[in-house]
């Protein structure tokens, strides 16, 4: 199991610009929730507010996974905290996890740039 927190904010001559920040936790684990896919990947985006939460997923949910069949993929606004966005993969092969997790990750990086620049 490995679970890592990543904290993300665009700085300009030292100072940090807004007051947006990124903050991430991923989890990775075996055992996932579907037996027929037990490769399972979770991470949890932290926006500034809900309206970010729901661009952020908006902005995520219109690629289709590309291997459907193998890869199921569930992006939600968390029910307790309307800012928090939950991202869960779970695959039959492992192989599967490192294209499906690096896409999602770089559209969440360059929604949220997008977000930042345009949104606030």
């Amino acid at each position: 199991r490995l679970v890592t927190t990543m904290r993300e904010g665009s700085r300009v001559g030292g100072h940090r610009r807004g007051r947006k920040e990124l903050i991430m936790e991923r989890e990775w684990s075996e055992t996932g929730a579907d037996a027929s896919k037990p490769h399972h990947f979770e991470a949890r985006i932290k926006t500034t507010c809900h309206n970010d939460a729901v661009i952020l997923r908006t902005s995520l949910m219109v690629d289709k996974e590309l291997n459907p069949t193998k890869v199921h993929r569930s992006i939600e606004i968390d029910e307790e905290d309307d800012t928090l966005l939950v991202i869960k993969l779970d695959a039959t092969e492992v192989r599967l996890m490192r294209p499906a997790i690096s896409t999602l990750m770089d559209l969440a990086e360059a929604a949220s740039k997008a977000i930042e620049a345009f949104a606030h």
